[in-house]
């Protein structure tokens, strides 16, 4: 049974595909015969002439121009009325609430930024009006400084000018009280002094006197002589002999008396 039915279903198969090809070749025939005649159709048919013909062929005459056609205006626009803009609606209270805190809470920063920037400008002004302050002061200061120092100078220099005159005029005294006592000792001298014969003109002799404390000579001696040596020692005689001196005491004495030169001359 079983070999039967696989031969009826090959039996089946083949007449289906024996079917199918003469189906395609009678496709193929009716293909090729629509073919065919479509070319004999497409094919162009020429006229042969023996001889040119003896007249042209009459022209066309072009038909005459159209009349222009004036523009049409156009039609009116229709007015559009404009509708009024719809009215807001109303918003809900809780939508004015935060609206009204946000203003106050934006006028609020607003009102403190401008305080501080008040603020802010007050201490520029304070702070340079101290630095102001400040500078005048130590203008002040430096001025007063410079003044106290110029009087300071002043009084100084007032001072050294009073020292100054005070030490001249001690100094004067002191050459007038020097002066007093080397014309008492060589006006003494001089009465003891024997000039010799052989002493021509006026000659100067000059003797370094050493004295002590009470006047008398502790050493004499020529400094500068005279050109005349027996002139020089009748000098230095008359020294030794007229001894002892009145002399200063104290410090004029050391700083005078102590070492001191005298000139003596013949006539004088």
């Amino acid at each position: 049974m079983a070999a039967l039915a696989l031969r009826s279903n090959a039996e089946a198969w083949a007449g289906a595909l024996t079917f199918t090809v003469h189906l395609l070749l009678l496709a193929l025939l009716v293909f090729g015969v629509s073919w065919q005649q479509q070319k004999v159709d497409t094919a162009q048919v020429v006229e042969l002439w023996r001889d040119l013909p003896s007249s042209a062929p009459p022209k066309e005459e072009l038909p005459p121009p159209a009349p222009e056609a004036k523009p049409v205006p156009p039609p009116p626009q229709p007015k559009v009325e404009a509708k009024p803009p719809p009215k807001p609606e109303p918003a809900p209270k809780a939508d004015i609430a935060l609206r009204d805190k946000l203003e106050k809470e934006r006028k609020l920063k607003e009102q403190a930024a401008l305080e501080a920037e008040k603020k802010k400008l007050a201490a520029e002004k304070t702070r340079e009006a101290e630095l102001e302050k400040k500078k005048k002061a130590e203008a002040d200061a430096l001025k007063a400084k410079q003044a106290a120092d110029a009087d300071a100078k002043r009084v100084a220099a007032e001072q050294q000018l009073a020292r100054d005159k005070l030490a001249a005029e001690a100094a004067a005294s002191a050459k007038r009280e020097v002066d007093k006592y080397l014309a008492g000792i060589q006006t003494k001298v001089r009465r003891f002094v024997l000039v010799p014969p052989s002493v021509q003109g006026n000659p100067e002799a000059e003797v370094v006197v050493t004295l002590l404390p009470g006047g008398e000579v502790l050493n004499v001696r020529v400094k500068k002589s005279s050109g005349n040596p027996a002139y020089d020692e009748a000098v230095e005689r008359a020294v030794r002999r007229a001894q002892p001196f009145e002399v200063p005491s104290g410090e004029l004495f050391q700083r005078n008396f102590r070492e001191f030169t005298m000139a003596f001359r013949p006539q004088s």
